[in-house]
C-alpha cells in the first residue's frame, strides 16, 4: 500500500526537519547580547503547503502564487483611498460653508455700519430700547 500524505502532513514534517537542522535560534541570539539587555525571543512562522516564489516545484504556476494577497492589498488600498476622499470632500464642503458664512457676516456688518452712518439718531434710539428691554427682562424682582 503506497504511503500517501496530505500537504499539511508534508509541511509539518518539513518544518520539524528544518527545526532539527538549524542551531538553537535563542542561543544564537543570546550570544551577541549584553547580559543586562532585554531578553531575546525566538519565533518561527510556519505555513502549511505554501510554496515560495521562485521554487522549483513544477506543480505551482508562478503567476498564481499569491493572487489573494494582491486582491486583499488592492481592496485595502481602495478602501483607504475612499475613506480619505470622503473626508477630503467633507472638509472642502465645510471650508466652503465657512467662507460663505464669513462673507455674509462681513456683508451684514457693512450694511449695519452704512445704516448707522445714514441715520445715527435712529441707531441710538434702537440701542436704547434694546438696552431697556434687556435690563427689564434680566432685573431681579
Amino acid at each position: 500500500m503506497p504511503d500517501i500524505k496530505s500537504p499539511a502532513v508534508k509541511s509539518l514534517e518539513d518544518d520539524e526537519k528544518t527545526k532539527r537542522d538549524q542551531p538553537d535560534v535563542l542561543d544564537v541570539g543570546l550570544e551577541g547580547t549584553f547580559p543586562g539587555s532585554d531578553p531575546v525571543s525566538a519565533t518561527t512562522t510556519a505555513t502549511t503547503g505554501a510554496v515560495e516564489p521562485g521554487s522549483d516545484n513544477p506543480d505551482v504556476d508562478q503567476a498564481t502564487v499569491a493572487p489573494l494577497v494582491d486582491e486583499a492589498l488592492e481592496a485595502v488600498a481602495t478602501q483607504h483611498d475612499d475613506t480619505y476622499s470622503e473626508a477630503r470632500e467633507g472638509v472642502a464642503a465645510l471650508k466652503g460653508e465657512i467662507e460663505s458664512v464669513a462673507y455674509r457676516g462681513a456683508t451684514m456688518a457693512d450694511n449695519v455700519r452704512d445704516r448707522v452712518r445714514e441715520r445715527p439718531m435712529q441707531a441710538v434710539g434702537l440701542a436704547t430700547l434694546i438696552g431697556f428691554f434687556w435690563g427689564m427682562s434680566h432685573s431681579r424682582r
